[in-house]
């Protein structure tokens, strides 16, 4: 049986849900309802049949869950994880400050004196 959009949206109506599934380039995506506030609403697959009805749905209710911890502060980061980047975002590493000053080297010995 093919599965489309229409068939999984009524799928997740049935089951309570206001939200909708929409396609993107390569990608599908869960908007409105209370997908509207997710901060993670995609499903990284190239095509609708990529998924069974009940692996949509599946996806569906493992991204309600992650957002709901996202937005709880429930979810928790490996070392390494964007959050972690995000928090150190601004401040400039060691590494950072040596390709700065090797930037600066190179560019103080290319410039002709006045």
């Amino acid at each position: 049986m093919r599965i489309s959009l229409k068939a999984i949206n009524s799928e997740l109506e049935r089951l309570g849900s206001q939200a909708l599934l929409a396609r993107g380039d390569r990608y599908f995506y869960f908007w409105g309802g209370q997908a509207a506030d997710w901060l993670d609403r995609t499903v990284r697959v190239p095509t609708l049949q990529s998924l069974t009805l009940e692996q949509w749905i599946e996806q569906f209710q493992s991204l309600r869950e992650k957002n709901h911890d996202l937005l709880t502060g429930k979810l928790r980061t490996r070392p390494g994880d964007q959050r972690d980047r995000n928090m150190n975002a601004g401040k400039p590493s060691a590494q950072n400050k040596r390709a700065r000053r090797r930037v600066q080297a190179k560019e103080g010995k290319q410039r002709s004196p006045r």
